[in-house]
């Protein structure tokens, strides 16, 4: 059992500052502080789902699809699906984030929740405003 989901089991709660450019722009790498809790049965689209790959790494990605038995997640600044992740593999929800000293609610506030169904909505369009990102020089990560 990883450290984190030790922690969390324990205390219901967990916050750390993530390492990574995967959730940019929403999460930056090792600036923005996450606070995730224990998910209180299956995740909903939309949701950024913490969970380790069979590999033992842990990862911080948000929800795109919800299956059967898994997830399809992927994270905000890739363009790749990862297909398939089991429920079980899935421990934490990531239920605010601190940026700049400002706590943002994932489920109560809508500039949030507007920006995330915009962005997720295609990966064909992620694809583009990226690409048109690098082209006049600025990096999304």
């Amino acid at each position: 059992m990883n450290e984190y989901r030790r922690v969390l089991e324990k205390n219901g709660v967990l916050s750390f500052t993530p390492g990574g450019i995967s959730m940019s722009p929403i999460i930056s790498n090792r600036a923005d502080t996450v606070i995730i809790k224990t998910p209180q049965g299956i995740l909903k689209k939309y949701d950024v789902a913490f969970y380790e790959r069979k590999s033992g790494q842990v990862v911080l990605h948000r929800v795109l699809k919800v299956n059967q038995n898994t997830y399809d997640m992927c994270g905000d600044s890739q363009t790749a699906v990862e297909k398939g992740v089991p429920f079980e593999a899935v421990f934490g929800v990531m239920e605010g984030y601190y940026k700049g000293g400002r706590y943002i609610d994932c489920n109560k506030n809508i500039l949030y929740q507007l920006a995330v169904r915009v962005w997720s909505c295609s990966i064909f369009f992620r694809r583009c405003v990226l690409k048109a990102l690098s082209i006049v020089g600025i990096r999304a990560h």
